[in-house]
């Protein structure tokens, strides 16, 4: 054991090795090695087949020597390496460089063999393929901001370079062997409307969709007002109506004591339970409460909670499409149609619990939320006293409510985005906010819902936030 010990030791002492480190030295060298050997081969290669002359198109004969002086370098290194020396990351990267830099000069020595005029238009095209290249890798020149151009237009510069670099070859190679001023003035005509094809495309204002970020962890919300609108769907115990929005959870309510997630609230327990409320009990539980009758006469105010909950697929930093329906008097699709009264669906599939209650008493029950005009709010719910509580912060878009219970093949449409009807004409719907602005930044904070009959107001913090930075799966 001891011997094993020393000859371990001495082994790190030459480098050699009984450890991990040394040996990932030891393939790091290999790998270097290779690279460099790589870059020797391909040196050669081209030294080798290369034509010399004094013709168009050929290289000059001490051209050859940029190629040899590099490759003699690179043999220098490579002998230095199989004999155990070593090269840092750096170093390598330099001996790239400086091989990819020796090939330009090499290829370029071709202009010394072209007449004065042949050069200098080589020269211009190559240039003006340049400034292109130039524009193209600068990426704060493209985007979705105004006075940037829109990324498919790279293609009309692409295509410019592709063209000048093929006549630069051409001319280079003594393919064109009278390069003419027409020529020259044809390629660069096409290259300066390839380039006016991009400035066409300049945004004259943003591009860009916007979300509403609002952080209800720190005060902010939306007040969507009082409406009766938002909690009356028809004659009681004939009241049918859905609830349908986008959420994208980032953080779950923080208040101590509270476990729920407010997505739109319009409930009030003041007297006994009135309205509904949409929300998420963390990790993915959404459910909708809705307040009704327990007992005959109708009497004993209660609320149901039916809900949705799958751990590996919360609604956390991910665009959810969430879903309520709701009717007193059955929803059909059920062998017995008349007692099942609500069900969530959740990116357009039916999900968690059917409830089955027969009794025609079990209707739902918004008068106190008309009596004391209890304002929906977006982010937060209310307490008796009309404060926030049960806030979270994130994402919410698309927001519908309709007094009906929509089908599941119009939810399913709405999921997908095929839906037509959202519409500020169709009867059905209450109201609807996209919370989703295309173009410049919003600055407003207060914004009708389609239909033009109701007010959102945006309330504490929150923020535009540019689509392509939200969470999406």
């Amino acid at each position: 054991m001891l011997l094993l010990v020393i000859s371990c030791m001495l082994t790190l002492v030459f480098a050699i090795g009984c450890t991990s480190e040394t040996k990932d030295l030891g393939f790091i060298t290999n790998t270097s090695l290779s690279t460099i050997q790589t870059q020797r081969d391909n040196l050669q290669a081209l030294l080798n087949s290369s034509k010399y002359g004094t013709a168009p198109g050929t290289y000059p004969e001490n051209s050859k020597d940029i190629l040899t002086k590099e490759i003699k370098s690179l043999d220098e290194l490579i002998d230095n390496l199989k004999a155990g020396g070593s090269i840092s990351k750096e170093a390598l990267a330099e001996t790239v460089t400086g091989v990819n830099q020796a090939i330009d000069q090499f290829k370029d020595s071709r202009l010394y063999n072209l007449s004065e005029q042949a050069r200098s238009y080589a020269n211009m095209l190559k240039a003006k393929a340049k400034q292109f290249d130039v524009l193209l890798k600068d990426d704060t020149k493209w985007g979705n901001h105004k006075g940037q151009y829109p990324i498919d237009s790279k293609q009309y510069l692409e295509s410019a370079i592709a063209a000048l670099n093929s006549l630069v070859e051409n001319i280079l190679s003594g393919s064109i062997t009278n390069m003419t001023q027409e020529l020259y003035d044809d390629a660069m005509q096409s290259a300066d409307q390839a380039m006016q094809k991009v400035e066409d495309t300049k945004w004259q204002e943003d591009n860009i969709v916007w979300n509403l970020f609002v952080d209800g962890n720190n005060g902010g919300y939306i007040d969507f007002g009082y409406s009766p609108d938002y909690v009356k769907f028809g004659p009681d115990g004939q009241q049918a109506f859905t609830i349908e929005l986008w959420v994208n959870i980032t953080e779950y309510v923080t208040e101590s004591g509270q476990d729920n997630s407010s997505f739109l609230s319009t409930m009030t327990k003041k007297d006994y339970y009135s309205g509904w409320r949409a929300q998420d009990r963390k990790k993915g539980l959404l459910r909708t409460m809705v307040a009704h009758w327990e007992d005959s006469g109708p009497s004993n105010a209660k609320e149901w909670e039916p809900g949705w909950k799958k751990e590996d697929n919360w609604t956390m930093n991910r665009w959810t499409h969430y879903a309520f329906l709701f009717r007193d008097q059955g929803l059909p699709g059920f062998d017995t149609p008349t007692d099942v009264k609500c069900y969530s669906m959740i990116d357009g599939q039916r999900q968690g619990e059917i409830i089955r209650v027969g009794e025609p008493w079990r209707t739902y029950i918004s008068d106190n939320c008309i009596k004391y005009q209890v304002h929906m709010t977006g982010f937060c719910s209310l307490d008796d006293d009309g404060n926030r509580h049960e806030a979270f912060s994130g994402y919410i878009k698309k927001i519908r409510i309709w007094k009906t219970n929509r089908s599941e093949d119009q939810v399913r449409n709405d999921y997908l985005g095929l839906s037509t009807d959202v519409t500020a004409d169709n009867p059905d719907l209450v109201a609807a906010w996209d919370f989703e602005k295309k173009g410049n930044k919003p600055t407003a904070t207060e914004f009708k819902d389609l239909t033009g009959r109701h007010n959102a107001s945006l309330k504490g913090s929150f923020k535009w936030v540019e689509s392509s930075e939200v969470p999406q799966n």
